[in-house]
């Protein structure tokens, strides 16, 4: 919410009367998708680079598919409506964040594999570890 209200005083992005819905799609819908696909893959025995990989990906998607939804309904278009105006916004949004999105998700899995190499004292603080030890070699 901080960096929000940085961007929207003294940035111009958006202002004061988008402040809630970029808050709703950067720090609420985002995250539970990133935590519920982090989650699902885990529970589904997946490897943790890959839970790791697609919860950052996909929360990051998952942000302007929102966003964009929020943009159809506040701009629908004259002709096609809200259908017309969302996949407008999707589509000018993919061009940028896919490649974003895959980017922050391969990065995500580098720091992580360097916390979990160099930082196991801060992850056993955290209760990162389950019983048989760390996910991470999976």
């Amino acid at each position: 919410f901080i960096v929000l209200l940085f961007q929207a005083l003294l940035l111009a992005h958006g202002g004061l009367t988008t402040l809630g819905a970029n808050t709703f799609s950067m720090s609420v819908a985002g995250p539970l998708v990133a935590f519920a696909t982090y989650k699902l893959v885990m529970k589904a025995k997946g490897p943790q680079w890959l839970a790791v990989f697609l919860a950052a990906a996909l929360g990051d998607i998952i942000t302007y598919m929102v966003t964009s939804v929020q943009l159809a309904l506040a701009f629908p278009s004259e002709v096609g409506g809200f259908a017309a105006s969302l996949s407008k916004f999707m589509g000018v949004f993919a061009v940028t964040q896919i490649p974003l999105a895959i980017s922050e998700g391969i990065l995500t899995v580098l720091i992580f594999n360097a916390i979990a190499a160099y930082g196991k004292d801060e992850l056993r603080s955290l209760k990162f570890f389950s019983k048989g030890g760390l996910n991470h070699a999976k």
